[in-house]
């Protein structure tokens, strides 16, 4: 753990920008090549193709403007159907940001009350340091960076004052180095951050972040550097850290076995995108150059034929030209047919088809889905081949957030006095794993999820504590203070359904006929008398 003298330096540290997203920022190359072993060329090409990716997300991808004669200025419209499919699949994977939970590690039976208190502690430490780190925005923006160029970083970082900090590092703003034999152990990481960008070199601020691992022991270095590469400030020494390991994740994207660089989502459409534009910037042309008709006159007096109008009801008093044969003369208007019209409509959608068939995105408009749509189903399987293309993003993103989780709570317990701001209780340790669950932004699979675990609840396979604290997000204390409000609700409703004790009595006391007295009986000899 590193501490800072004064506020210009903690404005320096890289954990200070945890939102942080930047396109190629030029790093000197004596700074590269102080940390690299092989070919420093081979880097800057790299970075350079990168920057070239991040050009064509931003502004398009360029096309050849065909000449024009002089007569007119070409069109020159780009479209950007890279950097509209990369928003689309990055919003797909993360709009809805995957559940992270921390569980207790592996089949142990009964969990103690003790582990469980430990374990929520953990869960709250976590959700309130990401969620001070914007976390869910941050890794939105992550996924661009990856799909443009090629991998992303994330670093964690560690101080007292601010805390824990999670920050993600464009792919030309690091370099790292692995173990060999072993590509998921980080052996070097070196991270420069532009500060300050400038035209002017000694305006510009570069922050350079350094760890190396060497053995079981990790060493931390940071130095401040102008944009000439010249050594400004030592921030941190050369020093040895607390943690035994590197706090930082890389991410690649897509790649074969072997590609620890990773590939762009960028290079599979770029030719595509600069097709349809060449294609749909030269039918602008035509329709440019053909929407007004042409009108022409024939062996007619040049007098006669000036400023004709146009108008609704103009008439033309033309005379012929009196130097020709007055049977050649003629008026006339040229109007273009467009014929090309529908098969330049074909070529372009096929294009634009196929470049979203790169990646899997569905060409989804109102005019091709009118009368398609009927159910949640049926809208589901028009986004299949994306759904299959982000649950593969997620075997790198699921385990790489582990390893985030992983960081944040091995730091917490090396350096308790940084988390203290996140919990009340003191850290105890505990066996426990991380657990990602990836949560895709289609409303049906929702809406068919809680049914199926409505009917497990009612079943009796799944309780309503577990349901609650799946959907509701409740708490241990909340679940409880639920399900005792339930239970005071349906003995209620229960009495009320049911008859008082006093009510039968009293019911019963009005159903009961009174015994009716026997009438005397008169002496025979009386009545005999009366007779």
């Amino acid at each position: 753990m590193v501490e800072y003298k004064s506020e210009e330096e903690k404005v320096i540290e890289v954990g200070k920008q945890p939102d942080i997203l930047t396109v190629f920022r030029d790093i000197p190359t004596a700074l590269i090549s102080a940390e690299i072993d092989g070919s420093t060329r081979d880097k800057i090409q790299e970075f350079t193709e990168i920057k070239r990716y991040y050009n064509i997300y931003q502004n398009g991808n360029k096309f050849t403007v065909e000449g024009s004669n002089g007569d007119y200025i070409p069109a020159n419209l780009v479209f950007k159907m890279a950097s509209s499919l990369i928003d689309k699949e990055a919003r797909f994977l993360f709009a809805e940001s995957p559940d992270i939970v921390i569980e207790p590690k592996g089949d142990v039976g009964k969990v103690s009350d003790e582990a469980k208190d430990n374990l929520t502690t953990l869960n709250d430490m976590v959700t309130s340091i990401l969620d001070e780190n914007k976390f869910e925005s941050a890794l939105l923006k992550a996924a661009k960076d990856c799909f443009i160029g090629k991998r992303i970083a994330a670093l964690v970082n560690f101080n007292e004052e601010d805390g824990a900090t999670v920050t993600f590092i464009p792919s030309t703003q690091f370099l790292w180095e692995t173990k060999l034999g072993n590509s998921n152990i980080l052996t070097k990481f070196v991270a420069f951050i532009v500060i300050r960008d400038s035209i002017d070199s000694k305006s510009k601020r570069i922050f350079k972040k350094k760890f190396e691992r060497k053995g079981d022991v990790v060493y931390l270095e940071e130095i401040l550097y102008d944009g000439a590469g010249k050594e400004l400030e030592v921030v941190t020494k050369y020093q040895r850290c607390d943690i035994p390991f590197i706090p930082a994740v890389i991410i690649t994207n897509d790649g074969l076995t072997g590609d620890e660089d990773g590939e762009s989502e960028i290079r599979l459409i770029q030719d595509y995108e600069s097709w349809f534009s060449k294609l749909a910037n030269a039918d602008i042309d035509a329709e440019r150059k053909s929407m007004n008709p042409i009108r022409y006159v024939v062996d007619m007096n040049p007098n006669s034929t000036k400023n004709l109008s146009t108008s609704p009801g103009a008439l033309w008093d033309l005379g012929s030209d009196q130097n020709t044969d007055k049977q050649k003369t003629m008026v006339g208007m040229l109007e273009p047919n467009m014929s090309y019209s529908v098969p330049l409509k074909t070529t372009l959608d096929r294009i634009k088809t196929v470049g979203y068939e790169q990646i899997d995105v569905p060409n989804i408009t109102l005019e091709t889905m009118v009368g398609s749509i009927t159910s949640g189903k049926a809208l589901k399987a028009i986004y299949w081949p994306l759904i299959v293309r982000c649950k593969e993003k997620m075997k790198i993103w699921g385990p790489a957030l582990q390893n985030i989780v992983n960081i944040i709570i091995q730091g917490a317990y090396t350096f308790p006095n940084t988390v203290k701001k996140y919990i009340s209780d003191p850290l105890v340790p505990v066996a426990y794993e991380v657990k990602i669950v990836q949560n895709i932004p289609l409303q049906e699979d929702e809406i068919e999820e809680k049914s199926i675990d409505l009917s497990e609840v009612a079943a009796g396979t799944m309780s309503r504590k577990a349901y609650m604290q799946k959907w509701r997000g409740l708490t241990d204390d909340e679940v409880q203070e639920e399900l005792e409000q339930m239970a005071l609700e349906k003995q209620y409703l229960d009495e009320v359904a049911m008859p008082m004790p006093n009510q039968q009595e009293d019911t019963e006391e009005i159903d009961v006929e009174e015994p009716v007295e026997d009438e005397p009986v008169e002496d025979i000899d009386t009545v005999e008398e009366d007779e």
